[in-house]
């Protein structure tokens, strides 16, 4: 009993000592700032700037303000609202909150992996508990500290990422507890089973959209390690199980979205086809392979926005090796499963967890932190490879000295790379010499130089920030952004602004299909403008709003015009034309509603602007935007004329 206890204690000493190792690694980056997708979902983001006195309709609003998923992820939303409530918009904070879901997901994934090798303990291992809960605790902090994984802890937004995988890992060890409770014929392990894959996917999905993936690794169990049997008979309940939460949802949701996603419209923003995608994720998921297993501080980065496209299997060549060697993985994983049970899952966890990110969804063709799953199941693989496989005294000490080399190589280059994240301008040189020919990767550097100059004339840092944003414009495929920056500088600087800028601007937003950084670029410029800091040639303004819808309407582009035509031109009547087209175009928009309807309401356009307030607080969930709506309304009520005034609105209606 006392060698027992002794044991406990032990075990919470390691994974306390892990925890802390955790928070050391991380903490040079908790300085660091905001950067890439913070800005639209966090920074931008008005609606999730609420305090506690505000009320529950503005926290709604907050939950249901992602731009990110049609789901919106309203939990992760609500972790953002809360950080700011408490301590506002400092990135500190919200990083160090991210820190602690990643050393919770940690202590998670130890006791989830110790569930894993209790189920595929041999009779020989079977009184080893202290074995399997080292060998548990290894693969926590090999995943925990692997470098790959910090993407999904210091870029603040991927806390979607990391909360949506504390349902999973939640949800899976509930699952083996519900398993291993049926086969010991205890009560409540169909409870415990089914709770963990509905209850952890539903919570997950209210974060982000991967936890969706959750009953795909409960059946990979069942497939590796469990059988569909316990007390050595199969259970015919399990299959019907995974047919109704899994493969009914997958056909479904397949039929749902696949005619949307295989369509021509939907890659017509995108650099590449659907078959091009699909060529090039093979030579993205070695490269993901390579990166957790030995990682490369040089090659890590949020920026992979210039990785080559493959247009052919032999262009490049690598293309064909790279099908080669992950179809031979899987033939591995498959002739592992009644060898290695354990190693065959964690290949085939690999797999899964990249099943919707490097298929046929148009996604960006490469982020590392759609690896926080996919990397858990390396590192179960590496651990029995390492840690269980070897039977001899002489094997069994080499395994242990190449499991502690490896820990110590992922601890360390994630520390280093931690320190890369220690301020923005850091990051942003960083990223840029890791990636010369990133085109987002040179303009973030720009911006951050821009940033540091104030706008002033007389800035040590002017020359420095006006070269890097030329250099940002040469970049092939870079977007419109570093043209606008230039233009912005030289104007606020009291600089010439080369005509060849303005060429360059028009020719990208006439060549490149409409996306955020189009938009962004046009946005910036008008912004600079409205505030009186600018004072930019019309004929090139209106020849940049030629060349940006060229392609035909866009219901952001169209808003931006709007806002130009009313506040630069003083034309409210083009503005009005602007913002009906920017409402029509994207009616579920609750923005371009309000601002519609605050037009309206402004150019006494009345009953019209009554309709757009009523549309308006139906849109949303649970009431969201009445907040709005009444805002609104009372604008309205104030702006008509005391002789023609209507009945007012019910609040309620």
């Amino acid at each position: 009993m006392r060698a027992a206890s002794n044991r406990s204690a032990m075990e919470r000493l390691l994974v306390a000592g892990m925890v802390l190792l955790i928070v050391a690694c991380y903490w040079p980056g908790l300085g660091g700032g905001y950067v890439f997708d913070d800005f639209p979902n966090i920074v931008g983001n008005n609606a999730l700037h609420v305090t506690f006195g505000s009320g529950w309709r503005a926290w709604m609003a907050a939950a249901f303000s992602s731009p990110a998923s049609e789901l919106q992820r309203p939990l992760a939303m609500l972790t953002f609202a809360l950080n700011i409530a408490v301590t506002g918009v400092d990135p500190y904070w919200m990083k160090f909150t991210n820190v602690g879901i990643h050393a919770l997901n940690a202590w998670l994934v130890y006791r989830l992996t110790a569930r894993i090798l209790q189920a595929t303990a041999t009779p020989a291992e079977s009184d080893l508990r202290v074995r399997r809960e080292r060998i548990a605790l290894w693969v926590a902090a090999a995943w925990a500290l692997n470098p790959i994984n910090l993407m999904a802890v210091l870029f603040v937004v991927q806390r979607m990422e990391s909360l949506s995988h504390t349902f999973v890992f939640g949800g899976l060890w509930l699952y083996l507890a519900g398993r291993a409770r049926l086969g010991t014929q205890q009560r409540g392990g169909w409870g415990m089973l089914l709770g963990g894959l509905v209850g952890g996917t539903l919570l997950g999905l209210l974060s982000k959209e991967s936890a969706v993936l959750l009953p795909l690794y409960a059946l990979l169990l069942e497939w590796a390690l469990l059988g569909f049997a316990h007390q050595g008979k199969r259970d015919r309940r399990l299959p019907v199980v995974y047919l109704m939460l899994l493969v009914v949802p997958g056909l479904a949701g397949m039929a749902w979205k696949a005619p949307g996603l295989l369509s021509p419209e939907a890659w017509a923003w995108r650099s590449f086809t659907l078959p091009e995608r699909l060529l090039t994720e093979g030579r993205v998921l070695v490269d993901y392979l390579h990166w957790t297993l030995l990682p490369d501080l040089s090659r890590l980065s949020l920026y992979h926005d210039d990785f080559v496209v493959s247009h052919g299997l032999l262009s490049p060549p690598s293309t064909l090796f790279a099908m080669c060697g992950l179809a031979a993985l899987l033939v591995l994983a498959g002739w592992l499963r009644t060898r290695r049970p354990m190693m065959a899952l964690g290949l085939a966890w690999f797999f899964a967890a990249h099943l919707l990110t490097a298929t046929f969804i148009p996604l960006e063709l490469v982020y590392e932190h759609r690896n926080y799953f996919a990397s858990l199941g390396l590192c179960i693989a590496l651990g029995d490879l390492l840690l269980r496989l070897p039977t001899s005294a002489r094997w069994r000490m080499l395994g242990q000295i190449v499991a502690i080399a490896l820990l110590a190589m992922y601890t360390g280059l994630t520390a280093l790379r931690a320190s890369e994240w220690s301020s923005p301008l850091q990051f942003s040189i960083n990223e840029a010499s890791k990636h010369p020919g990133s085109p987002r990767a040179t303009y973030d550097l720009a911006r951050n130089l821009i940033v540091l100059t104030d706008y002033q004339r007389t800035s040590p840092h002017l020359v420095q920030a006006r070269a890097a944003v030329e250099q940002a414009m040469a970049v092939a495929n870079s977007s419109p952004l570093p043209e606008q920056a230039a233009i912005v500088l030289a104007e606020r600087t009291g600089m010439p602004v080369p005509t060849a800028w303005w060429h360059q601007l028009q020719s990208k937003l006439r060549t490149r299909p409409v996306g955020p950084q189009e938009t962004g670029a046009m946005a910036g410029i008008v912004d600079c403008e409205v505030k009186h800091l600018c004072d930019l040639p019309t004929a090139q303004m209106d020849n940049s709003f030629t060349a940006a819808l060229a392609h035909g309407p866009n219901a952001e582009m169209m808003n931006i015009y709007g806002n130009y035509a009313l506040n630069v031109r003083h034309n409210p009547t083009l503005a009005l034309l602007a913002w009906r087209q920017s409402a029509s175009l994207s009616p579920d928009v609750v923005q371009y509603q309000e601002t519609l309807a605050r037009m309206l309401i402004a150019t006494g356009a009345f009953d019209e602007a009554s309709a757009k307030i009523r549309n308006i607080r139906k849109l949303g969930r649970w009431g969201q935007n009445k907040t709005r709506a009444h805002e609104l309304e009372a604008s309205l009520v104030h702006a008509l004329p005391n002789v023609t005034r209507s009945p007012p609105i019910n609040p309620r209606q």
